[in-house]
């Protein structure tokens, strides 16, 4: 059985390969701050217009795109932990990115509030005590 936290990891990363802005914003607290290798602002999305922006962002680069989880666990501490590997191909040129990740998600009212980006995904989990 998943935690709050787990869910709310899982469906948001489910959120962006459906393209379902409203599933996304519910899992997410007011204040998040997102950080994405799918993004391309270079910076930081902040709060729900930030989610907006993302999903904006990656539509107008990226003709298409998964994300496919391979684990969600919660640490003892209440963090969440997802690796998941995105794939996605350029909107005009073709190009295709397949990057495994893992984001380390803080949680606030058990909505996803900020997240840490790792492009090593052993790091991440090693990160919060877990086997990598």
């Amino acid at each position: 059985m998943s935690t709050d936290g787990e869910e709310a990891a899982r469906t948001f990363a489910d959120a962006i390969t459906r393209e379902d802005r409203d599933a996304a914003v519910a899992v997410c607290h007011p204040e998040i701050e997102l950080d994405s290798v799918l993004g391309i602002s270079g910076r930081a999305y902040r709060g729900h217009d930030g989610i907006h922006e993302y999903f904006d962002d990656v539509a107008s680069a990226w003709e298409h795109w998964t994300v496919e989880v391979e684990r969600v666990v919660e640490t003892a501490d209440g963090r969440v932990v997802i690796v998941m590997t995105m794939h996605a191909r350029g909107r005009g040129s073709g190009a295709t990115l397949a990057a495994r990740t893992a984001h380390i998600w803080t949680l606030s009212d058990k909505k996803l509030l900020r997240n840490e980006l790792y492009r090593e995904p052993e790091q991440a989990l090693r990160d919060v005590g877990l086997p990598g």
